[in-house]
C-alpha cells in the first residue's frame, strides 16, 4: 500500500518547499509526490525540487495556466498508487501522516476515504484557531465520536454542516472515477467529490491523530463583496443538486439536510448582518433573501 500526494501549485515557493520537506520526513517510505505547476512565473520551487534529485518526487508543468479549480480537478485524476491525497500547496504534514493513514485503511477495510486529525496553522506556520475552525469542530463533534461513518450517516452529517478538511484526506484511488462533476461548484467542489465517492459505496473513516497541517491565511473580514455572494450562490446550487442526488439513492435524511443546509444558511445570515452594519442595505437584503431561499 502506498500514498500518492498530488499537489496543485501556484503560490509563494516557500510554502511548497515546506510541504516537500514534510513529505520527505515521513516515518513511512510508502509514498510518492507529484507537483503540478500551473505555470507559476517564479521557478524557485521547481529548481528546489529538481535539485533534491529524489526519484520519488515528480515535478510537472502544465502546458497552459488552467486556473485553481481546473488544476485541482486535474490533480484528482493523476493518482498512480492505491491511495490519493490532493494537498494544498501551502499545507504540510506531520511525520506520521502516511503511517497513520495506511493503518486506518487497514483498520477500516470498507473505507473509501480517511480523514486524519488536523492542526490549523497561519501564514507563519503557527497554530491558529479561527471562527470557521471553531464552527467546524462543533459541526463534526458527533461524527468524530463514531470514527467510521457509513455513506448515509456521513452524508447527513456533512449536509448539516461541511466540517471536512478535504486537503488532509486520503482517498482510495479506485473510488475517484465515481466523481460525477469533477470541475463544478468551485469552492465546495471537494464536498461534492466526497459525496459522489460515498454514494458509490464504502465508508468515511476518521482518525483523530493530528498529522496534517492545514494553512489558513489571514484575510480581511471588513466587508462582504460580490465574490462572497457568488460563493453562496454556488454553494446553494450544489445543495440543491445534492438533495436531488441523495433522494435518488434513497438517502432521504441526508437529502432533507441538504435542502436545509443549516450551517450554510447561518453563514449567509451572518454575512447579511455584517453588510447591514456596514450600511450596505442592498447587499444585506440580497443576502437575507438568499438565507431563507427554499432549495
Amino acid at each position: 500500500m502506498s500514498v500518492h500526494f498530488v499537489v496543485p501549485y501556484y503560490l509563494d515557493a516557500r510554502f511548497l518547499i515546506e510541504l516537500v520537506d514534510s513529505v520527505r520526513k515521513q516515518t513511512s517510505d510508502q509514498w510518492r509526490l507529484t507537483v503540478v505547476d500551473d505555470r507559476y512565473p517564479d521557478t524557485t520551487a521547481e529548481e528546489y525540487v529538481r535539485g533534491l534529485g529524489d526519484p520519488r518526487i515528480e515535478y510537472v508543468r502544465n502546458e497552459r495556466n488552467l486556473g485553481a479549480t481546473a488544476n485541482v480537478s486535474r490533480c484528482m485524476t493523476l493518482g498512480k498508487e492505491e491511495y490519493l491525497v490532493v494537498m494544498g500547496a501551502d499545507d504540510a504534514l506531520e511525520p506520521r501522516y502516511v503511517e497513520v493513514v495506511l493503518e486506518a485503511f487497514k483498520r477500516y477495510p470498507n473505507a473509501v476515504m480517511v480523514h486524519p486529525g488536523v492542526i490549523v496553522v497561519d501564514g507563519d506556520s503557527r497554530p491558529t484557531d479561527s471562527l470557521a475552525d471553531k464552527i467546524k469542530r462543533v459541526a463534526a463533534r458527533s461524527a468524530w465520536k463514531e470514527l467510521e461513518l457509513d455513506g448515509p450517516t456521513a452524508a447527513q452529517s456533512l449536509m448539516n454542516g461541511n466540517w471536512l478538511y478535504v486537503p488532509a484526506m486520503a482517498f482510495r484511488n479506485d473510488a475517484v472515477p465515481r466523481i460525477k462533476r469533477l470541475g463544478e461548484f468551485g469552492s465546495i467542489a471537494d464536498l461534492a467529490w466526497s459525496i459522489d465517492m460515498l454514494i458509490g459505496g464504502g465508508t468515511l473513516a476518521l482518525d483523530p491523530t493530528p498529522v496534517f497541517r492545514y494553512r489558513r491565511h489571514a484575510s480581511s473580514h471588513s466587508s462582504i463583496g460580490a465574490h462572497s455572494v457568488r460563493r453562496f450562490e454556488e454553494e446553494q446550487r450544489y445543495y440543491a443538486a445534492a438533495a436531488e442526488q441523495l433522494s435518488q439513492v434513497g438517502w432521504h435524511k441526508a437529502a432533507r439536510a441538504a435542502r436545509l443546509h443549516l450551517l450554510c444558511r447561518g453563514h449567509i445570515t451572518k454575512s447579511a448582518i455584517d453588510a447591514a452594519v456596514a450600511r450596505d442595505l442592498k447587499l444585506a437584503k440580497s443576502l437575507a433573501g438568499r438565507a431563507f431561499k427554499r432549495v
